[in-house]
């Protein structure tokens, strides 16, 4: 039996390998598959962020997602960024604001031409999102956003609907923040903060660290009623090995650890552990659609 206090909604960016350094997309052809598998393995239904150019290069694993019983939702057009930056991008270049409509219509309305269905969760690439950002999100209908960093502000990573001059405060909104969860117990930070991230734990640390990480925060944060819902975020090009260095015709990058460590088999068995183990706690895994639905 499952514990409704307790949920778990595993979210997937789609996006090229490497999130911003690589158009590769081996991450979709060959570790989607991978993700897909263990899932179904643990019967566990999740959310994948789609963004629109992946969705129209592969619209076969977009098919397979929905058919197996998963949710599709929005990750940007291209990949970009609509807001402001948590951390330092070399070459990152925000979108005004005045353009973030009308990249996030097309984002929109490409994912739902290759799914038939119009997308209502989105995640902004990179977690650089914004209070423009929501009320655009609004307007078009969505239900639900998952791009807070509440990680960077110490912010309860608890469900909540903002509000429209901060969206980092709660507020009459009717789009619901469910921001990805972070380990809240991190004193010794950097300055982004990103050691607090839950992302890239599981990869780097494995299934049992990821275990104990989320019981340890399923605690944190209860609402009045005791639910806690924590949502996970990963990316199917971690499932996959994946190059330690690009070389172009401008220059050489070799990525750090926090990339391209443990990528491949590892994730996968990574994954499998951690679901495995979540189960033998009964917590219930649910999309983020049929949170945002049933919040109140």
């Amino acid at each position: 039996m499952t514990d409704s206090r307790n949920t778990i909604i595993i979210s997937i960016d789609v996006e090229p390998d490497i999130g911003s350094w690589t158009q590769e997309t081996r991450g979709i052809t060959e570790g989607m598959p991978r993700i897909l598998d263990v899932l179904a393995k643990h019967g566990v239904n999740g959310t994948f962020f789609f963004t629109g150019r992946e969705a129209l290069r592969h619209p076969d694993m977009v098919a397979k997602v929905i058919s197996t019983g998963h949710e599709v939702g929005c990750h940007s057009m291209f990949h970009e960024t609509f807001g402001s930056s948590v951390y330092y991008l070399p070459g990152d270049s925000p979108l005004l604001e005045s353009e973030i409509n009308g990249r996030l219509t097309l984002a929109t309305d490409t994912v739902e031409s290759v799914c038939g269905i119009r997308p209502v969760t989105f995640r902004a690439p990179r977690l650089f999102g914004s209070s423009t950002l929501l009320a655009m999100l609004e307007n078009l209908g969505y239900i639900a956003d998952s791009s807070y960093p509440a990680y960077f502000d110490h912010h309860s990573f608890a469900p909540y609907h903002p509000s429209r001059e901060d969206w980092s405060k709660s507020g009459d909104m009717i789009i619901l923040e469910v921001p990805p969860f972070y380990d809240a117990d991190v004193m010794d930070e950097e300055e982004s903060g990103r050691n607090r991230d839950q992302w890239p734990t599981l990869r780097l640390n494995g299934g049992d660290y990821f275990t104990d990480l989320t019981l340890r925060m399923l605690d944190k944060y209860r609402d009045g009623s005791g639910r806690s819902v924590l949502t996970v975020y990963l990316h199917p090009w971690e499932f996959v090995e994946m190059h330690t260095e690009i070389v172009t015709t401008e220059a050489r990058i070799a990525f750090m650890p926090l990339l391209t460590k443990h990528t491949g088999h590892y994730s996968v068995n990574a994954l499998d552990d951690y679901l495995r183990a979540m189960s033998l706690h009964h917590v219930q895994f649910r999309t983020l659609k049929s949170v945002a639905e049933e919040w109140e």
